[in-house]
């Protein structure tokens, strides 16, 4: 477990819980994550509480965060109680950030599920696709210069379209990319048409942000990476936002 603060004799405006176990495929590009959180957690006099434990998961723990982070977590990561410790933390208003890989998590969790908003269903391998930024007025998007931006990234596909159930912050336009190149995921339907990858929505009182962003380690020396992740967490850890 590892814990950041900017300074003893100060204390942070937010308390983060960053989460990075994986029961599945585990990224190469988590010690990046982790050391960019830290970073930003510096910068902005926040606290980042990070460890793979689940059995950190529990009421009185949970109680303590203004913000839980999966970060590339992958496949069953909680058991019953972890579980249900975390759907009454985020539906009595705590927030839940799900990092690249939050569709490829607790697929047999159905609140779970809900509350993301999609399953995850394969990808490409990683290449340059341009990204469709449909709402720059919130704090994760607020900072892009322009409507599109085009990036090197691994492009998740998921098993619906969540847009109906969820405010889309972020897509891509499925001609920039191979969208159609499965083959690591052998009968994927890779191709969605309008293709959400980023969005946010309420979970009871609490808010739930997801972002497809963040495979590729590059990324997280990323300025505008940086700051979509920077909003993300303001946005889903506060009130008032």
């Amino acid at each position: 477990m590892i814990t950041t603060t900017q300074s003893q004799n100060q204390t942070p405006d937010l308390k983060i819980l960053v989460f990075s176990k994986t029961a599945g495929y585990r990224h190469g590009a988590i010690p990046q994550s982790l050391v960019a959180l830290g970073q930003l957690a510096e910068q902005n006099n926040w606290k980042i509480t990070a460890t793979e434990e689940g059995e950190i998961f529990t009421p009185e723990n949970l109680s303590s965060f203004n913000l839980v982070i999966f970060v590339h977590t992958t496949k069953d990561i909680l058991d019953a109680q972890q579980q249900e410790a975390l759907k009454n933390y985020v539906e009595s208003g705590g927030g839940l950030l799900t990092l690249h890989t939050g569709a490829d998590t607790e697929y047999e969790w159905a609140w779970y599920v809900q509350a993301i908003g999609a399953s995850f269903v394969g990808h490409p391998p990683s290449q340059k696709g341009k990204l469709i930024i449909e709402n720059r007025s919130h704090p994760a998007t607020a900072h892009f210069p322009d409507s599109t931006w085009v990036v090197t990234d691994e492009w998740y596909s998921f098993d619906r379209n969540p847009r109906e159930d969820v405010h889309v912050l972020i897509s891509i336009d499925e001609d920039s990319y191979e969208v159609d190149d499965n083959r690591w995921f052998e009968g994927a339907q890779q191709r969605m048409g309008d293709h959400p990858l980023v969005w946010y929505k309420m979970a009871g009182k609490g808010k739930v942000f997801q972002t497809a962003l963040g495979h590729e380690p590059e990324l997280y020396h990323n300025p505008l990476f940086l700051q979509h992740l920077k909003g993300a967490i303001l946005w889903t850890a506060t009130e008032d936002l």
